[in-house]
């Protein structure tokens, strides 16, 4: 069945909003972290690095049917499928590289150092895989000439010829990193969990042990007694008496004693940070990860879909797949706003003060202008006539 103007029309709106929605995201991640060192926390800055290739995606999307406008052959159409086929699923490689990050902190001990050294790694997986079947299949044609890049009812991608090769190049690889990161969260969120209960029984142990009770008592001796040193014989011995001495000998307050309930407490609390800390990691990058199902899982079953039926449409999973697909830079900057709210609020405090600042700073002149001008004008009625 083929589509109706109207259609077309709505599915072109609705695929321009979601990337304007987007476009806003990824620009604002990229602002804050550029202008704000309270933003540059490990899993803000894979975000930060996932938003240009956002951003390059909602290029594509929002030209939208542009592309198949301008014919399936034309540069427009082949820019627009290359940036969706390169830049939409390194989305997905970002969200598995949070979730490495997840495992590495919690089975690996990676400190926040070693952690950052991963990130060039990162960029070059994330952005340089998708690029190689991106860029290849410009050149490749079927046996009656058709390209794989072409009409794809929203934008300008693999064409209807091909439609083996959304599944096989895109949906699939994209759905096994899916995988790999759901399995990734279950074994790091086993762990976490177990950590947490063990270090709370031990902290409720330790908080009903019994008091050491301190049994230091102050007291005063005196100790009198005659010495009598071996004394070679002479005329003096006899002479002079032995002499005798007093020694006061007194005990003080305690002493400051180091508090073993401190000294065990240190570790314990490390360990306590370090665990809050790789389960507020977890926390985040799963939300990432929810947002990354919400974006892929009604495009997938459009495609499916196309792929049993391929001679009919359905409006509804199209128009789902353009509402979700392009909004992968506006999922990663709400949750971005959600996990750095308070660095957030500062921000636009900030940025408020410095925007009221020249607006101030004129309503000043002005007072002090009409300051002065009534001063110069008591002064000239003081003159005389």
């Amino acid at each position: 069945m083929a589509w109706t103007t109207l259609q077309l029309e709505i599915l072109q709106t609705t695929s321009r909003v979601s990337s304007v929605f987007s476009l806003l995201g990824a620009s604002f991640i990229i602002i804050t972290f550029c202008a704000s060192t309270s933003f540059h926390k490990p899993i803000n800055r894979l975000a930060f690095f996932a938003s240009f290739g956002n951003i390059l995606t909602n290029v594509a999307t929002i030209t939208s049917r542009k592309g198949i406008e301008h014919g399936s052959q034309s540069a427009l159409c082949k820019l627009q499928a290359t940036f969706i086929q390169w830049f939409m699923p390194a989305d997905a490689l970002f969200c598995l590289a949070m979730a490495l990050n997840v495992y590495l902190t919690v089975f690996k001990k990676y400190t926040t150092k070693r952690l950052r050294d991963l990130e060039l790694t990162y960029i070059l997986v994330c952005y340089g895989v998708p690029s190689i079947p991106a860029v290849i299949f410009l050149f490749i044609q079927n046996s009656n000439g058709v390209y794989i890049y072409g009409s794809a009812t929203l934008w300008c991608w693999i064409s209807n010829e091909w439609q083996f090769m959304r599944i096989a190049a895109f949906y699939g690889p994209v759905w096994i990193i899916l995988g790999v990161t759901i399995i990734i969260y279950i074994l790091a969120g086993r762990v976490i969990f177990r950590l947490r209960g063990s270090l709370r029984n031990f902290a409720g142990k330790s908080a009903l042990g019994p008091p050491v009770k301190d049994t230091w008592s102050t007291q005063s001796h005196n100790i009198s007694r005659t010495m009598s040193p071996d004394l070679t014989p002479g005329p003096s011995a006899s002479i002079n008496p032995p002499p005798s001495y007093t020694v006061i000998i007194e005990s003080g307050p305690k002493p400051p004693v180091a508090n073993n309930n401190n000294n065990n407490r240190a570790p314990r609390n490390s360990a306590v940070e370090a665990n809050t800390a790789a389960w507020a990691y977890c926390r985040c990058a799963m939300l990432f990860f929810l947002a990354l199902l919400i974006t892929w899982l009604p495009s997938s079953v459009n495609r499916i879909y196309n792929l049993i039926y391929p001679d009919a449409t359905h409006f509804g999973l199209n128009f789902a797949a353009a509402l979700v697909l392009p909004c992968q830079g506006f999922w990663n900057g709400l949750i971005y706003i959600v996990t750095t709210l308070p660095a957030c609020k500062e921000f636009c405090r900030n940025l408020g003060e410095r925007l009221r600042r020249p607006f101030d700073m004129a309503a000043r002149w002005k007072r002090s202008r009409r300051s002065w001008s009534s001063k110069a004008s008591s002064t000239n009625s003081l003159q005389p006539v």
